[in-house]
């Protein structure tokens, strides 16, 4: 089989990228992916009449471009929605973002943040090194230590000085001094962070969206798992046939990708690159909870780093009187009753719910790629990576193809922009 572009992967980026060379008549595309639906993480199942995601799947739109392209496959199944998220720690419950919000903190724990912040304001220092010197730069030292290294050290699985700081840009929310100093006294008047507010459909869950993009799609290969990819030539090995190709589009994580090449270039490289995995335990109460988003939880006897109600994003994710929610772990954590006791002890501890709750049903999920890990290997190998590809024709777009900390928008409009070039 001989197609102009491959396009390895139906995520948001490889059906962003089908869906838009459509649109410009182009149809000289396949579009491969190795499960039975389209949507990678983008998905949404059905139980009991319960919507779930794979883990919290939000759409921060911050461009005109996204929000044209978003409310054009949605229309009127898309909510605008506000953020209601809070920080457990301790017995103090924190609004988000923690460093905006001191004030809620116990009077011991606000000195200490407002001593290091105070230190902060002192000090000139060079570039930081790391996540550490960035976040002791940025907040000092009392809100890294009850903050920021407990919460990142459960997320990312390692400590902050392990880790870089090019991540962190539009996603950790950086109040100026002052403004940190003058919410240890007062709540802060203005939102702070890309997620302020965000959007979500109505119906059908964040997988309306990857549904939505499928739909026009005429050349799209399910239960097709790409074994082998053989740039010199130009071909890869899809499913049971072999795919002769002029550009190929990767979306596929990018590690992954590398060794189907089967170079040992490309396995070294793909060797420096490393991930989380994120388990997921999800249940439904018979009850209607009082709203929230999420709320992150750093203290080390918590086994859980976030929690979110699922049912808070559209109503229509649970019948009336029904509280879904999803509670993400560590990938290693294991998936026993005995587990599912402790997670439920500390749920109730923390308030989220309450002893006499009456569970209707629970189930766990598995993600084997969550975040790309910002160590001191990635910029390096995933520069020279992505510059070798693409003088072998090959491009590689998307939240895992890229190999970066990155959120659905740019994702949709990655394609965008690679079906344009394609064209």
């Amino acid at each position: 089989m001989h197609v102009k572009t491959l396009i390895l992967g139906a995520g948001l980026t490889g059906l962003s990228t089908a869906y838009h060379l459509e649109k410009q008549g182009q149809t000289d595309y396949l579009l491969v992916e190795k499960e039975k639906a389209p949507g990678g993480l983008c998905k949404s199942q059905v139980l009991n009449g319960c919507t779930f995601d794979f883990s919290g799947h939000l759409l921060h739109l911050h461009t005109p471009a996204g929000k044209k392209l978003v409310k054009g496959l949605l229309g009127q199944n898309l909510r605008r929605v506000k953020r209601r998220a809070w920080i457990y720690t301790g017995s103090a419950r924190v609004p988000f973002p923690f460093q905006a919000n001191l004030f809620a903190l116990p009077e011991k724990e606000r000195k200490r943040c407002l001593n290091g912040l105070l230190a902060c304001a002192r000090q000139t220092t060079p570039a930081p090194k790391n996540f550490k010197e960035w976040c002791l730069q940025s907040f000092g030292a009392g809100i890294y230590q009850i903050f920021m290294r407990p919460y990142n050290t459960k997320l990312w699985g390692r400590n902050p000085e392990e880790m870089t700081c090019d991540w962190c840009g539009p996603f950790v929310p950086v109040p100026t001094v002052e403004e940190a100093l003058k919410s240890t006294v007062t709540p802060p008047k203005k939102d702070y962070g890309y997620n302020a507010y965000f959007y979500y459909p109505a119906s059908g869950g964040c997988g309306a969206l990857a549904e939505a993009l499928a739909r026009p799609i005429t050349h799209l290969s399910l239960n097709t798992p790409v074994t082998r990819i053989d740039l010199a030539h130009k071909t890869a090995q899809c499913g049971n046939q072999s795919v002769l190709f002029e550009y190929l589009v990767n979306t596929l994580p990018l590690p992954e990708f590398l060794r189907l090449t089967g170079e040992a270039e490309f396995s070294a490289l793909a060797n420096k690159l490393v991930h989380t995995q994120v388990r997921v335990y999800n249940f439904a109460v018979k009850r209607a909870v009082k709203p929230f988003s999420w709320i992150y939880f750093p203290d080390k006897e918590d086994p859980f780093y976030r929690v979110g109600l699922q049912s808070g994003f559209s109503p229509d994710n649970a019948p009336q009187g029904i509280s879904t929610f999803y509670v993400e772990l560590p990938g290693n954590y294991p998936c026993t009753q005995q587990s599912e006791k402790r997670i439920w002890k500390a749920l109730v501890q923390k308030g989220i719910i309450e002893e006499s709750d009456d569970v209707l049903f629970s189930f766990w999920q598995s993600l084997p790629y969550a975040y790309a890990v910002y160590d001191k290997h990635r910029a390096s190998a995933v520069s020279q990576a992505l510059k070798v590809l693409a003088g072998c024709g090959c491009l590689c777009a998307g939240r895992y193809g890229k190999w970066e900390y990155s959120f659905m928008e740019k994702s949709l409009l990655e394609g965008l922009d690679l079906a344009k070039k394609l064209v």
